[in-house]
């Protein structure tokens, strides 16, 4: 019966990674080229982080979306988790298996996947109402934000397209991790939600709204709760990001500060 369950959660995977990724190509290729130029086994080494992968996921978000459990210890570092029954029935059991192995690379694709539908079923009202708008020449769309979302997280997405995508909107201790210059971020933020604009992304795992239609606007946390008082009312996966993923400059587009990579 067990064989039959760890089957059952790999045709799953399989097929759900599949279907989110296929047609999605640009979105994916925008993000993993400014995460890690598509390198799964890539640790970023800036010193402040341990984002990791193709996605430059931290162990904080995998562990959010399921894959992994917190057993104490530094939030930041992949030894104060373990990975769950889900991802060791998908074949990974170790860190080296997550980087290296053809099923850990299955699971990276397969958290992006479900990771970028939980960022878009928490769009805000007003997040979404701004597709098809024009900010400062950049042309708001689905993947643009999406990308967005991939290095502010959800809630800071929100916060910001309700600021009017200004730096405004930008939480201090985000700019402060992130250079200290608000201008500059948002500079960035702009650029990146402009040439990331691509197509509508269609994701892979059933989601409440997948471009123009759905009222509810809510913002769901993923995070567990009480978790992260240190960096509390940072932005984030749910409704804040508990570390940023890049503290120096020019933020994550530049791969210079990655390393450790196969």
């Amino acid at each position: 019966m067990r064989i039959l369950h760890t089957a059952l959660i790999v045709a799953t995977l399989l097929a759900t990674t599949v279907a989110g990724l296929a047609g999605n190509e640009i979105l994916t290729n925008h993000i993993t080229g400014a995460e890690s130029g598509g390198n799964y086994a890539i640790f970023n080494t800036s010193g402040t982080t341990r984002a990791m992968g193709r996605y430059q996921f931290l162990p904080s978000t995998f562990a959010g979306l399921g894959y992994m459990k917190y057993t104490g210890g530094k939030v930041r570092e992949w030894s104060s988790y373990t990975f769950t029954d889900e991802a060791r029935a998908a074949g990974v059991n170790s860190l080296n298996d997550l980087r290296y192995s053809e099923a850990g690379h299955r699971l990276q694709d397969a958290g992006f996947v479900r990771f970028t539908n939980r960022n878009l079923n928490s769009f805000s009202a007003t997040t979404r109402n701004a597709i098809g708008s024009t900010v400062v020449g950049r042309p708001v769309t689905t993947d643009g934000l999406l990308s967005t979302a991939h290095f502010l997280g959800s809630g800071g997405l929100n916060r910001w397209a309700a600021s009017g995508f200004t730096a405004a909107g930008l939480p201090p201790g985000v700019v402060a991790a992130n250079g200290g210059s608000a201008a500059k971020l948002n500079q960035y933020l702009l650029n990146r939600m402009g040439n990331h604009a691509g197509e509508t992304w269609v994701g892979g795992e059933e989601v409440d709204w997948a471009g123009g239609e759905g009222d509810s606007g809510r913002t769901t946390n993923y995070a567990q709760d009480g978790m992260y008082d240190e960096t509390e009312g940072f932005p984030g996966f749910g409704s804040k990001r508990q570390v940023v993923i890049q503290e120096t400059l020019p933020f994550q587009g530049d791969r210079k500060s990655l390393g450790g990579g196969a």
